[in-house]
Protein backbone atom coordinates (compact mmCIF):
# COMPACT_ATOMS: atom_id res chain seq x y z
CA UNK A 1 0.00 0.00 0.00
CA UNK A 2 1.27 3.41 -0.66
CA UNK A 3 -0.47 6.81 0.97
CA UNK A 4 0.37 9.67 2.69
CA UNK A 5 -0.68 10.35 5.68
CA UNK A 6 0.15 11.99 9.19
CA UNK A 7 1.73 11.34 12.16
CA UNK A 8 -1.65 10.38 13.88
CA UNK A 9 -1.89 7.37 11.34
CA UNK A 10 -0.78 3.76 12.11
CA UNK A 11 -1.88 0.69 9.98
CA UNK A 12 -4.85 -1.05 11.45
CA UNK A 13 -4.17 -4.25 13.63
CA UNK A 14 -5.93 -6.85 10.74
CA UNK A 15 -3.77 -5.46 8.18
CA UNK A 16 -0.14 -6.02 10.11
CA UNK A 17 0.61 -8.59 7.15
CA UNK A 18 0.61 -5.82 4.24
CA UNK A 19 3.47 -3.92 3.54
CA UNK A 20 3.20 -0.05 3.90
CA UNK A 21 4.65 2.86 2.45
CA UNK A 22 3.84 5.61 3.86
CA UNK A 23 4.45 8.89 2.80
CA UNK A 24 5.41 12.00 5.17
CA UNK A 25 2.61 14.36 5.64
CA UNK A 26 1.00 17.14 8.13
CA UNK A 27 -2.14 15.70 7.83
CA UNK A 28 -4.23 12.46 7.51
CA UNK A 29 -7.28 12.62 4.23
CA UNK A 30 -10.07 11.88 6.53
CA UNK A 31 -13.70 11.20 5.08
CA UNK A 32 -16.98 11.41 6.96
CA UNK A 33 -19.97 9.35 5.53
CA UNK A 34 -23.46 9.82 6.43
CA UNK A 35 -26.55 7.66 5.25
CA UNK A 36 -30.12 8.49 5.28
CA UNK A 37 -32.84 5.52 5.44
CA UNK A 38 -32.91 5.26 1.97
CA UNK A 39 -29.14 4.54 1.76
CA UNK A 40 -28.07 8.05 0.20
CA UNK A 41 -24.55 9.10 1.25
CA UNK A 42 -23.44 12.55 2.48
CA UNK A 43 -19.47 12.99 2.35
CA UNK A 44 -17.59 15.23 4.09
CA UNK A 45 -13.69 15.69 3.82
CA UNK A 46 -10.92 17.20 6.07
CA UNK A 47 -8.33 17.34 6.81
CA UNK A 48 -6.12 16.34 3.74
CA UNK A 49 -2.96 14.76 2.85
CA UNK A 50 -0.13 15.75 0.56
CA UNK A 51 -0.52 14.26 -3.02
CA UNK A 52 1.19 11.65 -4.53
CA UNK A 53 3.20 11.84 -7.41
CA UNK A 54 5.06 9.39 -9.35
CA UNK A 55 8.27 9.71 -8.27
CA UNK A 56 7.10 8.51 -4.94
CA UNK A 57 6.16 5.15 -6.05
CA UNK A 58 9.32 2.55 -4.94
CA UNK A 59 10.96 0.95 -7.81
CA UNK A 60 10.10 -2.55 -6.67
CA UNK A 61 6.10 -1.83 -6.49
CA UNK A 62 6.54 -0.82 -10.20
CA UNK A 63 6.72 -4.18 -11.24
CA UNK A 64 3.51 -5.57 -9.18
CA UNK A 65 1.67 -8.11 -11.31
CA UNK A 66 -1.71 -6.32 -9.85
CA UNK A 67 -1.75 -2.43 -9.10
CA UNK A 68 -5.42 -0.97 -7.75
CA UNK A 69 -5.10 2.99 -8.16
CA UNK A 70 -7.68 4.64 -5.65
CA UNK A 71 -7.87 7.92 -5.59
CA UNK A 72 -9.46 9.92 -2.67
CA UNK A 73 -9.30 13.70 -3.30
CA UNK A 74 -7.60 14.48 -6.68
CA UNK A 75 -4.36 13.37 -5.15
CA UNK A 76 -2.96 10.97 -7.86
CA UNK A 77 -1.96 12.72 -11.30
CA UNK A 78 -3.19 10.78 -14.42
CA UNK A 79 0.66 10.63 -15.60
CA UNK A 80 1.07 7.65 -12.68
CA UNK A 81 -0.62 5.11 -15.18
CA UNK A 82 2.52 5.07 -16.86
CA UNK A 83 4.91 3.73 -14.81
CA UNK A 84 3.27 0.37 -14.48
CA UNK A 85 3.72 -0.91 -17.82
CA UNK A 86 3.55 -4.58 -17.10
CA UNK A 87 0.59 -4.45 -14.05
CA UNK A 88 -2.51 -5.59 -14.15
CA UNK A 89 -3.78 -2.20 -14.15
CA UNK A 90 -7.14 -1.18 -12.12
CA UNK A 91 -8.41 1.76 -11.00
CA UNK A 92 -11.51 3.18 -9.31
CA UNK A 93 -11.57 6.67 -10.21
CA UNK A 94 -13.96 8.28 -7.92
CA UNK A 95 -11.28 9.99 -6.05
CA UNK A 96 -10.69 12.10 -9.67
CA UNK A 97 -14.78 12.62 -9.75
CA UNK A 98 -14.66 14.40 -6.61
CA UNK A 99 -14.61 17.92 -5.56
CA UNK A 100 -15.61 20.10 -1.87
CA UNK A 101 -16.77 23.20 -0.76
CA UNK A 102 -15.55 25.68 2.08
CA UNK A 103 -17.15 23.35 4.12
CA UNK A 104 -15.63 19.95 3.21
CA UNK A 105 -19.08 18.85 2.00
CA UNK A 106 -18.32 16.44 -1.21
CA UNK A 107 -19.57 16.55 -4.65
CA UNK A 108 -19.35 15.13 -7.68
CA UNK A 109 -17.18 16.92 -10.57
CA UNK A 110 -16.62 15.59 -14.39
CA UNK A 111 -13.51 13.55 -14.83
CA UNK A 112 -11.46 16.02 -17.00
CA UNK A 113 -8.43 12.69 -16.54
CA UNK A 114 -10.70 9.89 -17.95
CA UNK A 115 -9.42 10.37 -21.81
CA UNK A 116 -5.71 10.30 -20.44
CA UNK A 117 -6.13 7.19 -17.87
CA UNK A 118 -8.94 4.93 -19.55
CA UNK A 119 -6.71 3.87 -22.56
CA UNK A 120 -3.71 3.42 -20.40
CA UNK A 121 -5.60 0.18 -17.91
CA UNK A 122 -6.62 -3.12 -17.75
CA UNK A 123 -10.25 -2.01 -16.46
CA UNK A 124 -11.73 1.03 -14.63
CA UNK A 125 -14.21 0.27 -11.81
CA UNK A 126 -17.28 3.10 -11.21
CA UNK A 127 -20.95 2.75 -9.88
CA UNK A 128 -24.02 3.93 -10.98
CA UNK A 129 -24.30 6.82 -8.58
CA UNK A 130 -20.47 7.91 -9.71
CA UNK A 131 -22.22 8.96 -12.70
CA UNK A 132 -25.70 9.55 -11.39
CA UNK A 133 -27.70 7.32 -13.59
CA UNK A 134 -26.28 8.66 -16.83
CA UNK A 135 -25.48 5.41 -19.02
CA UNK A 136 -24.29 7.89 -21.59
CA UNK A 137 -21.71 9.20 -19.45
CA UNK A 138 -20.52 5.31 -19.05
CA UNK A 139 -20.41 4.96 -22.82
CA UNK A 140 -18.34 7.81 -23.88
CA UNK A 141 -16.17 6.37 -21.03
CA UNK A 142 -16.08 2.72 -22.27
CA UNK A 143 -15.47 4.11 -25.94
CA UNK A 144 -12.02 5.19 -24.22
CA UNK A 145 -11.16 2.25 -22.13
CA UNK A 146 -10.54 -1.53 -22.85
CA UNK A 147 -12.67 -2.30 -20.22
CA UNK A 148 -15.15 -0.26 -18.23
CA UNK A 149 -17.42 -1.78 -15.00
CA UNK A 150 -20.42 -0.23 -14.32
CA UNK A 151 -21.63 -1.72 -10.51
CA UNK A 152 -25.28 -0.74 -9.76
CA UNK A 153 -25.76 -2.66 -5.99
CA UNK A 154 -28.40 -4.97 -5.95
CA UNK A 155 -28.41 -4.80 -9.56
CA UNK A 156 -25.53 -6.53 -10.10
CA UNK A 157 -23.22 -4.96 -12.39
CA UNK A 158 -22.71 -4.16 -16.39
CA UNK A 159 -19.16 -4.77 -18.32
CA UNK A 160 -18.18 -2.82 -21.36
CA UNK A 161 -15.74 -4.37 -23.87
CA UNK A 162 -14.76 -3.55 -26.99
CA UNK A 163 -18.76 -2.50 -27.93
CA UNK A 164 -19.93 -5.52 -25.85
CA UNK A 165 -22.24 -5.06 -23.30
CA UNK A 166 -22.59 -7.74 -20.47
CA UNK A 167 -25.01 -8.01 -17.45
CA UNK A 168 -23.69 -9.72 -14.73
CA UNK A 169 -26.59 -10.86 -11.54
CA UNK A 170 -25.98 -9.38 -8.17
CA UNK A 171 -25.58 -12.04 -4.94
CA UNK A 172 -29.30 -11.37 -3.12
CA UNK A 173 -27.59 -9.11 -0.05
CA UNK A 174 -28.81 -6.87 3.24
CA UNK A 175 -26.50 -4.66 3.37
CA UNK A 176 -25.46 -3.09 6.58
CA UNK A 177 -22.26 -0.83 5.44
CA UNK A 178 -22.00 -0.23 1.66
CA UNK A 179 -18.52 1.96 2.65
CA UNK A 180 -15.81 0.39 0.58
CA UNK A 181 -18.24 -1.94 -1.64
CA UNK A 182 -16.06 -0.69 -4.59
CA UNK A 183 -12.87 -0.91 -3.43
CA UNK A 184 -13.79 -4.52 -2.37
CA UNK A 185 -15.24 -5.48 -5.79
CA UNK A 186 -12.19 -3.90 -7.73
CA UNK A 187 -9.76 -5.85 -5.40
CA UNK A 188 -11.60 -9.09 -6.12
CA UNK A 189 -11.97 -8.65 -9.53
CA UNK A 190 -8.77 -7.75 -10.12
CA UNK A 191 -7.19 -11.23 -8.04
CA UNK A 192 -9.86 -12.94 -10.16
CA UNK A 193 -8.75 -11.71 -13.49
CA UNK A 194 -5.65 -12.33 -13.28
CA UNK A 195 -5.50 -15.84 -12.40
CA UNK A 196 -8.80 -17.20 -15.16
CA UNK A 197 -8.71 -13.84 -17.67
CA UNK A 198 -12.70 -14.06 -17.87
CA UNK A 199 -14.34 -11.01 -17.15
CA UNK A 200 -17.51 -12.49 -16.94
CA UNK A 201 -16.32 -15.03 -14.52
CA UNK A 202 -14.16 -12.29 -12.22
CA UNK A 203 -17.03 -9.79 -12.47
CA UNK A 204 -19.28 -12.31 -10.89
CA UNK A 205 -16.92 -13.66 -8.64
CA UNK A 206 -16.41 -9.62 -7.56
CA UNK A 207 -20.29 -9.27 -7.14
CA UNK A 208 -20.38 -12.00 -5.07
CA UNK A 209 -17.34 -10.68 -2.26
CA UNK A 210 -18.85 -7.21 -2.32
CA UNK A 211 -22.42 -8.48 -1.31
CA UNK A 212 -20.96 -10.19 1.33
CA UNK A 213 -18.44 -7.21 2.35
CA UNK A 214 -21.36 -4.79 3.02
CA UNK A 215 -23.50 -7.14 5.42
CA UNK A 216 -20.67 -6.79 7.68
CA UNK A 217 -19.21 -3.71 9.48
CA UNK A 218 -15.56 -2.42 8.59
CA UNK A 219 -13.38 -3.15 6.54
CA UNK A 220 -12.92 -6.66 8.12
CA UNK A 221 -16.11 -7.65 6.77
CA UNK A 222 -14.71 -8.77 3.71
CA UNK A 223 -15.11 -12.54 3.17
CA UNK A 224 -12.77 -15.10 3.47
CA UNK A 225 -12.35 -16.37 -0.24
CA UNK A 226 -13.58 -19.97 0.71
CA UNK A 227 -16.81 -18.07 1.67
CA UNK A 228 -17.54 -16.74 -1.96
CA UNK A 229 -16.18 -19.78 -3.70
CA UNK A 230 -18.74 -22.13 -1.68
CA UNK A 231 -21.26 -19.85 -2.90
CA UNK A 232 -20.56 -19.38 -6.80
CA UNK A 233 -20.37 -23.64 -6.15
CA UNK A 234 -23.49 -23.54 -4.82
CA UNK A 235 -25.37 -21.20 -6.91
CA UNK A 236 -24.42 -21.41 -10.15
CA UNK A 237 -25.23 -19.34 -12.76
Amino acid sequence: VVTAAGPDFSPPPYLADVEWHILPAPHTTTFRNEYDALGNRRQTIGPIARPIQAEDIPTAYRQAPIVHLCPLDQEVPASITSIFEQSLLIATPQGWMRQWDKQGVVSRCDWLQAGEVLPQITAAVISIEDIEGDWTIAEQWAALAQVLIVTQGAEGCTIFEQGERLTVPPRPASPVDPTGAGDVFATAFAIRLSETGNLWQSARFANVTASMAIERFGAVGAPYRAEVETYLRENPV
